[in-house]
């Protein structure tokens, strides 16, 4: 393995002059400068992590830390373009990521041994569940950088990034009735799967048909199921078994994209298509249309790639100022129209 003494020979300076362009001090001539860095690049040398982060007290390493379960395809979706837009920081920054999954069932994980043990700056907890408490409460006496996405942690020192799923929710309920529907289902989670996101957007629904109608949502207008496609099929195969046709919905407003595929599968076992007979509205913009029907599907699409990024950073401003003031941010959801949502016809 090459060394930096390998570099300093090779170049016909000291050790230290070698050091301190790795380190890019400015103490030393440019002439000196290129003569170290042509050798580094002859000799093919890569500073020590050790030493870096001995040097700087900084390891350019941050941690990603989710509950989020590979197996549940909705969510791995929205992950990965969480990861894409805190990737495209991380290369901005020079910075390695170190990325970790947990279950909040096992009570042995040490969610912040990677900090412990200084192989990460900073952390980005991508939620959708609230936060272990066991975590925030070491962040919070430690003091350690972090920021979330997915949730609004109340804690000051934690800074966070959201999307405004109320309002989302809100103006895609009136936009479906703006266009004549008054029968409108909403897809949703079981009432004790916790997600704030999926909550919001049920919200914005409810508070829009009500405002719209003058009448609260009935019950039997949400349809609830967990993430996983079976419970989604069993969720609507259920609700329109038991429903005659005059009373099914115009329109349903799906909380989430993947919920729209069971929904159109089980609506053409009742003799019922999309959109002719049923419209569709989805949320988070993952389904790629081309792949599946002849038509387009309505949604609404998070900015995942901007979350991402904005997150890391206000993660690395903080690292370089861990005096800079707590950081919230709220991205809008602009709706995506598609052919999936058409007007009622008279």
């Amino acid at each position: 393995m090459v060394t930096q003494k390998d570099v300093a020979k090779y170049a016909g300076v000291s050790f230290i002059t070698v050091s301190r362009v790795v380190n890019k001090e400015q103490n030393v001539k440019e002439e000196t400068r290129l003569r170290v860095e042509k050798a580094i690049q002859d000799l093919g040398y890569f500073p020590a992590f050790a030493g870096q982060a001995l040097n700087s007290g900084l390891c350019k390493t941050i941690a990603v830390l989710t509950p989020i379960n590979f197996e549940e395809d909705i969510r791995a979706s929205y992950l990965m373009g969480i990861m894409s837009g805190i990737n495209n920081s991380c290369r901005k920054h020079s910075c390695d990521i170190m990325f970790t999954t947990f279950s909040e069932d096992d009570p042995n994980f040490d969610y912040l041994r990677p900090f412990r043990q200084h192989k990460v700056d900073g952390i980005i907890y991508v939620g959708l569940k609230i936060m272990p408490p066991e975590m925030l409460d070491e962040i919070r006496t430690r003091k350690l950088q972090c920021v979330v996405i997915g949730d609004r942690p109340e804690n000051e020192l934690l800074s966070w990034i959201d999307t405004d799923n109320l309002t989302a929710g809100y103006e895609t309920t009136k936009r479906i009735w703006e266009m004549g529907h008054r029968r409108i289902f909403f897809h949703g989670l079981n009432k004790d799967i916790y997600n704030a996101n999926i909550t919001d957007r049920e919200i914005g629904f409810k508070k829009a048909y009500k405002e719209l109608s003058g009448k609260d949502v009935d019950e039997s207008m949400i349809i609830r199921s967990d993430y996983t496609g079976e419970s989604i099929a069993e969720s609507f195969r259920k609700a329109f078994s038991t429903m005659e046709k005059s009373e099914m919905p115009t329109a349903i407003f799906c909380s989430t994209d993947n919920r729209m595929p069971p929904a159109i599968k089980e609506l053409k076992r009742c003799g019922l298509s999309v959109p002719k007979d049923v419209s569709l509205v989805g949320f988070d913009g993952f389904i790629n249309n081309s792949q599946y029907y002849d038509f387009t599907l309505a949604t609404n699409a998070q900015p995942l790639f901007d979350m991402g990024n904005k997150a890391a950073d206000i993660l690395f401003s903080h690292i370089k100022d861990p005096s800079l003031p707590r950081c919230t941010e709220l991205f809008s959801v602009p709706f995506e129209a598609g052919d999936s949502l058409t007007t009622v016809k008279k």
